[in-house]
């Protein structure tokens, strides 16, 4: 059961009359059927309240949940939350999806040292493995550093096999990747001053992340990475690749002009270029 189902029951537990709009269908209709639930219909205003709580906390219990246990079932199912704190308040870790390795992984071309809590840690380049952060509301990086976002796995765990290419960074760099897909690197990216740099395919579905993903977050302090040889990396890209995403993306707007020089590109050789030809 979802978070926002369990916060609507909770509020129906202390008594409340809640609008039918706030319900999803299936979970209103099997509280009416079932829940000791009544309709209260006003005119054309339809809510719900409890009416029977013998029978709504029997409803809770089928559901996995306690009726004297719904606001600590809520606080523990933020991303911090372990599925045995779930269980001590439900006796079922599946009753609700709690997320047990939330986070996302780092990678280095070059030793850094980073802070972890109040723990320090040198990160080092060691090819075929990667360090997965956890506790990333307490991941801390020096301020002169450049966060690199890598869109493509592979790419990211070969950071190593890039050559001179992020040399133009000009700065000391920290790659990160959003796999597995969460919100964890965006919030993390939002809690920190850094700069960022999303180095992702170089087609428009490309573009598209960055912009709605990242610079729309990030605002000017991210930028997209452009190699200085895309153009001609471009006129051999892939001619299926922009025709296949053309209709979706092909008039996408531009809110981050330093990315037009290489959309106009794209629509002129009328080709996507992905980022693992940079791969040496």
């Amino acid at each position: 059961m979802k978070r926002s189902e369990i916060k609507l029951l909770a509020e129906l537990r202390n008594g409340a009359v809640l609008p039918l709009s706030r319900f999803p269908s299936e979970l209103s209709d099997a509280l009416i059927a079932e829940g000791g639930v009544s309709r209260i219909v006003r005119g054309s205003r339809q809510s719900l309240k409890v009416s029977s709580f013998r029978t709504f906390d029997i409803f809770l219990l089928s559901k996995g949940l306690h009726q004297d246990k719904l606001m600590e079932t809520l606080q523990v199912m933020d991303d911090r939350t372990s599925r045995a704190q779930l269980t001590s308040l439900t006796g079922d870790s599946k009753a609700v999806p709690v997320r047990s390795c939330p986070g996302f992984p780092v990678n280095v071309i070059d030793p850094l040292s980073v802070r972890l809590g109040e723990r320090k840690i040198l990160l080092c380049n060691c090819m075929g493995t990667f360090l997965f952060i956890n506790d990333f509301w307490n991941f801390k990086i020096p301020s002169d550093v450049t966060v690199v976002g890598v869109e493509n796995m592979e790419n990211f765990r070969k950071v190593e096999c890039h050559g001179v290419l992020f040399d133009q960074l000009e700065s000391r760099l920290i790659f990160v990747s959003r796999y597995p897909q969460s919100k964890d690197l965006g919030l993390w990216l939002q809690s920190i001053s850094n700069p960022y740099v999303h180095f992702g395919d170089f087609d428009l579905a490309g573009i598209h992340i960055y912009l709605t993903e990242f610079y729309a977050r990030l605002g000017d302090r991210a930028e997209f990475f452009i190699p200085d040889d895309i153009e001609a990396r471009l006129m051999h890209g892939s001619r299926e690749r922009y025709d296949t995403q053309f209709e979706r993306f092909g008039k996408m707007e531009i809110t981050d002009n330093r990315v037009k020089p290489l959309v106009d590109l794209i629509h002129k050789y009328q080709r996507g270029y992905d980022q693992e030809g940079y791969i040496l």
